[in-house]
């Protein structure tokens, strides 16, 4: 794979995205939204995705960093609630194998709900929407600026209190809302893991 000019500035800008936002949630500040969205919760995810495209297959591996925000902290209501339900941060950069060497990087922003089972066992459903870039150029999607929509549901089985292995099932859409064509989207289902810290 050979990274242009134009893709080093994209990754530089995504990195200095997932800095500032590290480095503001990290800040004291009484009373203010940054530090009543403590994060609650860190998981790194692997996986792997297949979809369709003209030349063939179009695969990708998951490399994920996912940092989730307890809603209970701006909605009261939510305090009794049995689930958790947060809001999400995805930083990625993922490789692509097929039908030609790349990446893809960027950051999502979602919603996510866990509901406990049992005392060692939740379930949770999760959806979420962002800009990205892809390296890759297919007869039906051009490379550059996309974004991706993604819904997904998993299990967590606690190894802990404080932490879980997780198994998820992840349905993606990639298109750029007809920034540039080709626009016709590359659809990929995706099985992952995950190992997750709570706090």
């Amino acid at each position: 794979m050979q990274l242009k000019f134009k893709h080093v500035v994209y990754l530089t800008g995504v990195a200095v995205i997932i800095f500032s936002t590290s480095h503001a949630f990290g800040e004291e500040a009484e009373n203010s939204v940054i530090n009543r969205m403590r994060l609650t919760e860190l998981t790194l995810i692997t996986g792997y995705g297949e979809g369709s495209v003209p030349e063939g297959t179009y695969r990708h591996i998951l490399l994920i960093c996912h940092l989730g925000f307890d809603l209970k902290r701006f909605f009261p209501q939510l305090e009794n609630h049995r689930g958790v339900t947060s809001f999400f941060l995805e930083p990625k950069i993922n490789p692509v194998l097929d039908p030609d060497t790349g990446v893809e990087f960027g950051i999502s922003l979602g919603i996510k709900y866990r509901h406990p089972l049992n005392e060692k066992l939740s379930g949770y459903v999760f959806g979420s929407v962002g800009p990205h870039y892809i390296t890759v150029e297919t007869e039906n999607q051009a490379d550059g600026f996309i974004f991706f929509n993604t819904i997904g549901a998993g299990l967590s089985f606690f190894l802990t209190k404080t932490s879980a292995v997780n198994v998820e099932y992840r349905f993606r859409h990639a298109s750029n809302a007809s920034t540039h064509e080709p626009n016709g989207g590359i659809d990929s289902h995706i099985g992952a893991v995950g190992y997750s810290l709570f706090f």
